[in-house]
């Protein structure tokens, strides 16, 4: 039993030390990986990309915008997107409140479709 127990103790320090030389690498990589990021952004062409995409940014959100009055038919036409938007969020709530969930609703339908006849066209 001494010769097993030797053998595990040996197996299980082997193993601890591939942990640690595998943790080892994995913080040398990140470590390496970090400095190359660090020195990407720092570096002048990091610096100007940067700066020019700021630049945009800041531009396209503080661009003035001109007011435009719109014509007499597109107002219209946007009313009565809304109302019809009022209309059909009307409906489906009455369809909800009727059949419940749209899973409700689904097996309805294709409760309906089973019994139905099917005709040769």
């Amino acid at each position: 039993m001494n010769i097993i127990g030797t053998d595990l103790d040996r197996e299980i320090q082997d193993l601890e030390h591939r942990l640690a030389q595998r943790k080892l690498k994995v913080e040398l990589l990140a470590r390496a990986s970090r400095r190359r990021a660090v020195r990407s952004l720092v570096s002048p062409a990091g610096l100007i990309g940067a700066a020019a995409l700021g630049f945009l940014a800041v531009t396209g959100v503080t661009r003035r915008q001109h007011y435009q009055p719109a014509p007499v038919a597109a107002r219209r036409h946007g009313k009565l997107a809304g109302i019809m938007g009022l209309v059909a969020s009307a409906g489906f709530a009455l369809l909800r409140a009727q059949f419940g969930s749209p899973a409700q609703m689904a097996q309805l339908v294709l409760s309906k479709l089973k019994k139905s006849p099917h005709r040769a066209v």
